[in-house]
């Protein structure tokens, strides 16, 4: 039994145990969701596996896209018949979005190096003319040289989806939509390219 001068002082002994249980039990369940959570959207970046621990709330009538929503966390996955195949994670409020950034390879090419901004990740339309063709990989090539030393060289590869890559002719103009994945030493990659 406690003692008038213990109720006054604040809390008693047990009673201070039993909160740092509690305390302790939920940050390790805290803990356990941050893992969880972090896993999934690792899975989803650099592996495209999942999401496991998102509910899949809608698919579009566009080839199958799908949106997720997990913890904290909204998954879209494009897969649309013609136009975007890739995979955007970020908060709640990001939005069903396939109208692609126009540009000319000039345009791209001044914009990387005067707005600082290598383009990784955005959904693209972009013109040019084809410089070289793979036929075994069915991969074009689009080069932009400037009169600047070099400044603004850009050189684009993109793997098609969608045409046959014989029909397509050396020197001929060309418009590509699809995602850009990697920028490095003036080469820019974009993938899952449908010709137009």
């Amino acid at each position: 039994m406690q003692t008038e001068e213990q109720k006054q002082e604040g809390i008693s002994v047990e009673q201070e145990k039993r909160i740092k249980k509690i305390s302790t039990i939920i940050m390790i369940v805290i803990l356990v969701i941050g893992i969880l959570v972090t896993t999934d959207i690792l899975l989803v970046t650099k592996a495209d596996i999942g999401p496991f621990l998102a509910i899949n709330t809608k698919t579009y009538n566009d080839g199958g896209t799908k949106e997720y929503y997990g913890l904290g966390y909204k998954v879209i996955k494009y897969n649309q018949k013609v136009g975007r195949r890739d995979t955007v994670i970020g908060s709640w409020g990001i939005k069903y979005n396939t109208n692609p950034e126009t540009y000319t390879i000039r345009e791209l090419a001044y914009s990387i190096i005067n707005d600082n901004n290598n383009h990784v990740g955005e959904f693209i339309r972009l013109t040019g003319t084809i410089s070289s063709k793979s036929n075994k990989n069915n991969t074009i090539t689009l080069k932009f040289t400037d009169d600047i030393e070099g400044k603004y060289d850009l050189t684009v590869k993109a793997e098609l989806l969608s045409k046959n890559i014989k029909e397509l002719n050396k020197n001929a103009p060309i418009s590509l939509i699809g995602v850009i994945t990697d920028y490095d030493n003036k080469t820019l990659t974009i993938e899952n390219v449908f010709a137009e």
